[in-house]
Order: C-alpha cells, then sequence, then structure tokens
C-alpha cells in the first residue's frame, strides 16, 4: 500500500495559481465541532478548469469562502492557501488577517468569485456601473473616466447589449441572464489571475444557461485564467472542467482529469453520481438511479468513510473503523476508499 498512498499534489510548475494543502474549515458550536471542510488539497494552473463538484452540503462553496478568506463567525481556517502572485511571489491567504488590506487587494484583484446569485451580489441601491466602477478604481485605475471605459468594456464582452447605457441601469432593471453577464463583467474587470464560479447557472433556464457557460469559456481564453467551477450538475462539469474533484462531507473523495472521472471512476460515491444523471439514451419509463440517505451534517463525526451509512459495498469493521487515506489508482488519479486500500476484501486482485 505504502507506494500507492495518497501525495498531496504534483510538485507545482510556473503554470501553478493555487497550492491548497490540509485546508480544514471547523465550527465551534454549542452542539460540538462542525468540520465543513476536512483536510483537503488541489492545485490549480493557469489557463484551467478545476470542476468542483458533490451534492449540497458537502463543503463546495465554504471551498470557496476559505480561499477568499469570507468565512464566517466562528468558522475556523487551517492549512495551506498559497497564491502565485503576479508579481512573482507567494503569499499564504491561510496566515492572513481576513479583514487586513493585503486580502482585501487580492479579493477581486487577483481571485474574482462569481455568485449564484446575482441579486445578492449587487447592492439594489447603487447602479451597475458604481459597482464595477469601484472596484476598478480600487485595483486598476484612479482615472475615473479610464475606469468607466474599462466597465462598459467589460459589459461589452460579457455581451451586455448597449453596455455604455447599462452603466446607469440597477440590478432589478435587468433579467437574471443580463444580472449573470453583469456580475461576470464585473468579477473579470480586474483580470484576475483566479476565477471561482459557484454554480453560476443554477437559476437560469438551460439556453441562457448554455450562453453563460460558453460567455466564461471565452473569456478564459482571452484572459488565460484560471477557473474553479464549483457545481452540483455533472453535465456542467463535462462541459466546463479539465479536472475533477469530487467532494463529500468535506473531503475529496476522488480526483482526476475529467475523462478519466466519467469513464473510469472508482469510487463509490462518484459511480453514484454519475448513474443519478439523466441519459438521453435510457429506455423509456426505466427509474432514474438515487443515492439513498442525505448527506449528514459534519457535526462531531467519529471515525470511519464519511459515506460509510449510504455505500453499497461499505465493510462493517472496515469502513466504519478509521478514516480512509486516498490512495493513487491511476496516473493523478486518487481515490479515498478502503476497496483500494484492501482489495483482497472485495475480492480484488
Amino acid at each position: 500500500m505504502t507506494d500507492r498512498t495518497f501525495k498531496p499534489q504534483p510538485e507545482p510548475d510556473g503554470d501553478v495559481i493555487l497550492e491548497v494543502e490540509d485546508l480544514k474549515v471547523h465550527f465551534d458550536l454549542d452542539d460540538g465541532l462542525l468540520k465543513a471542510v476536512d483536510g483537503i488539497s488541489i492545485t490549480v494552473r493557469r489557463g484551467r478548469t478545476l470542476g468542483l463538484v458533490g451534492e449540497s452540503g458537502c463543503g463546495k462553496s465554504v471551498t470557496s469562502e476559505a480561499l477568499l478568506r469570507i468565512v464566517p463567525r466562528p468558522g475556523r481556517v487551517s492549512g495551506k492557501i498559497l497564491l502565485h502572485r503576479r508579481d512573482g511571489g507567494q503569499v499564504d491567504l491561510a496566515k492572513l488577517d481576513p479583514t487586513g488590506r493585503e486580502i482585501k487587494d487580492i479579493r477581486d484583484g487577483e481571485i474574482a468569485k462569481i455568485f449564484q446569485e446575482p441579486m445578492k451580489a449587487f447592492s439594489p441601491v447603487h447602479t451597475i456601473g458604481n459597482q464595477i466602477i469601484k472596484g476598478i478604481l480600487l485595483h486598476v485605475t484612479r482615472d475615473k473616466n479610464e475606469a468607466r471605459d474599462i466597465a462598459a468594456e467589460m459589459l461589452t464582452r460579457a455581451d451586455v447589449p448597449n453596455a455604455a447605457e447599462r452603466l446607469s441601469a440597477y440590478s432589478h432593471e435587468l433579467s437574471g441572464g443580463l444580472r449573470q453577464r453583469a456580475m461576470i463583467a464585473m468579477a473579470l474587470s480586474c483580470h484576475p489571475s483566479l476565477l471561482i464560479a459557484d454554480e453560476p447557472t443554477t437559476a437560469l433556464d438551460v439556453t441562457v444557461q448554455a450562453q453563460v457557460l460558453q460567455l466564461i469559456k471565452d473569456l478564459q481564453g482571452q484572459f488565460d485564467m484560471a477557473v474553479i467551477f464549483i457545481t452540483h450538475d455533472l453535465g456542467v462539469i463535462a462541459e466546463m472542467a479539465d479536472e475533477v474533484a469530487v467532494m463529500y462531507l468535506g473531503r475529496i473523495v476522488e480526483r482526476a482529469d475529467v475523462d478519466t472521472i466519467f469513464y473510469q471512476a472508482h469510487h463509490p460515491y462518484t459511480k453514484a453520481l454519475l448513474a443519478s444523471v439523466v441519459d438521453v439514451g435510457r429506455e423509456a419509463r426505466s427509474k432514474l438511479a438515487t443515492i439513498e440517505g442525505t448527506v449528514p451534517i459534519p457535526l462531531n463525526l467519529g471515525k470511519g468513510c464519511g459515506f460509510y451509512s449510504r455505500c453499497p459495498i461499505a465493510k462493517d469493521g472496515i469502513c466504519n473503523r478509521e478514516d480512509p487515506p486516498a490512495v493513487e489508482v491511476g496516473e493523478e488519479h486518487y481515490v479515498r476508499c478502503f476497496k483500494y486500500v484492501y482489495p483482497d476484501e472485495w475480492g480484488q486482485p
């Protein structure tokens, strides 16, 4: 087993934007310790998209909050969040004061986020232009006229019609699709190195969703950004991601390139997610596969695999005794499952 044991990530190279090692986000509550994120490691590279996928409650959005250091109290962030900066320097975001000047300069300037609901991202009492220009003045230029021109250009790149006029609009005056495009324009107005897209198309209809996804891909190519795309939708992951990390109960249970995840998935949870996707070739009136039960609340968790209570191949005395390590089952393909630690127990060679 030793030679297959998980190694956090490949050695970084010049394209690495973000290295995350053993990231944890814990909340000390009156009822005990809630482990929203419990030791994840990822690497994000320039020009590539990492898909973070899993059911609601698996820790995906809390992970994004940790990267930006906006975890609400009483959350505690630990581990390493190493950002490779534009100037060639490096900074561990986990060590920064979440209310300090340095992290404020990094937010939106070098790491930007697209939220699930644009109505929450925009102030209802300020114009779209006012909010986009504010970030540009903070991170790009002090010239108000230049900032306004940049804001209009970004709205144009985001396929917002009559961009100059839209700068004077309020968020409630725009359709859902236009609000989402305006939020993308705001996120990218300072040319960030890393874009975090947290369920950015959930509230949109299918046609607008496809347009927004294509827009993100086009702008990623223009700005050579890294992207972390967070979603529960495997169809979106297939369209957007180069690499995939499958999260369950605050941990990454499987990680590989997107083709490997879809065609050679190993973890029972990943397989269950794939089986629950609607297949256009499915036999008429056939029953759609579901995952029994729900994601447990990660409060006062004991030892053992988090998926134990829902897993169809779980073995008592093994899976519920210790936390499973992640092992390498293929090139850059890691799985956190005892089946690949003790294959003989499952009748595997």
